[in-house]
């Protein structure tokens, strides 16, 4: 017998619905799927970043306090004693074949920096925070240093200046609200709602849940386009923490031989602080001396980062010079 109609549309209505629900089913599972994987790239993303960022601030921490503990010591040491010489001849052609340019204004603005130095650690080297040490290693200049003292600028953050986006990196900045759109994007993970019971219900839930897979499917490329920038970022970081440890790597060496040669001057006033009765080896000692001191504070005062959060073309220029400067220390 056949079917009536009403029973033929029911069984119809109810295979519509099963249809709806089981594309609403495959939608939610394609959504959560999306989601998830999104969640994941972006997560692991976020991760890479903070262990670069960590390690990136702890390595500008350290060699900022390596540059203030040298202006502190072995610096101020060498202010001390070659102050006390006199009649001392920058024009002296005394060949130390080390190309460094040493002259009584160069020698002042070392004093000056050294006597600030001390002024503004105060209470030493520990009182200072770890944001204004990591802001000295990476931009170098005591007037930095004086600002961040005074609780501005990078005193008050605490990794290096956010003033640019790579930067913020470095500061703490948020990432989900530095303009990748992730914020909104992944608010709707979780959200999405069960499966349809009826057939009207199974429609309009099928929309809603096609509705969340297309929206799973955007959230997977903001995420895998917030990843891609944040890689960049890392990139970048890791180009910083190379450049800090080359600046470390020439300190070291370069303060372990000054403070030798500060011994061996130390040793020549005492017997007599007038430059003119000198012998040309002693004057060439005080020479040497004077230009490891002017390539220290070159050092020390060069930029690792530019405004834009870039490794500065300056940097390698002053490594370059204090390295070779170092190879011919080490010959004599």
């Amino acid at each position: 017998m056949p079917l009536p109609f009403l029973a033929i549309a029911a069984i119809g209505t109810a295979l519509y619905g099963a249809k709806k629900g089981y594309d609403a089913y495959e939608d939610n599972s394609t959504a959560n799927d999306y989601n998830e994987r999104a969640q994941d790239i972006y997560d692991d993303a976020i991760d890479r970043l903070k262990k670069s960022k960590k390690i990136t601030n702890k390595s500008l921490e350290k060699l900022g306090k390596l540059k203030l503990s040298i202006y502190e010591d072995t610096l101020f040491d060498f202010v001390e004693i070659f102050s006390e010489i006199k009649n001392i001849d920058f024009e002296d052609n005394i060949d130390i074949g080390r190309n460094i340019d040493i002259d009584y204004s160069s020698m002042l603005k070392i004093k000056e920096s050294v006597i600030e130095i001390k002024e503004i650690l105060g209470d030493g080297l520990a009182a200072l925070g770890g944001g204004a040490a990591a802001g000295f290693g990476a931009f170098g200049g005591v007037g930095l240093l004086a600002t961040a003292s005074t609780g501005t600028a990078i005193g008050g953050l605490s990794g290096v200046a956010a003033t640019n986006a790579t930067l913020a990196w470095l500061g703490g900045g948020s990432l989900a609200s530095g303009g990748m759109g992730m914020a909104g994007g992944m608010a709707i993970l979780g959200g999405v709602v069960a499966g349809p019971v009826l057939a009207i219900g199974g429609a309009i839930m099928a929309a809603k849940a096609e509705e969340a897979k297309y929206n799973a499917y955007s959230n997977f490329d903001k995420a895998e386009a917030a990843a891609e920038q944040m890689d960049v970022a890392k990139v970048v970081l890791d180009e910083i923490t190379l450049r800090v440890e080359e600046f470390t790597n020439i300190l070291k060496p370069l303060n372990n031989i000054f403070e030798d040669y500060i011994d061996r001057i130390a040793d020549i006033v005492d017997n007599s602080n007038n430059y003119s009765k000198y012998s040309k080896k002693e004057r060439e000692i005080v020479m040497i001396t004077a230009s490891i001191a002017q390539t220290i504070k070159n050092v020390c005062d060069a930029p690792i980062i530019d405004e834009d959060g870039v490794v500065t073309k300056k940097s390698k220029r002053v490594l370059k010079k204090a390295d070779k400067f170092l190879s011919k220390l080490e010959e004599v």
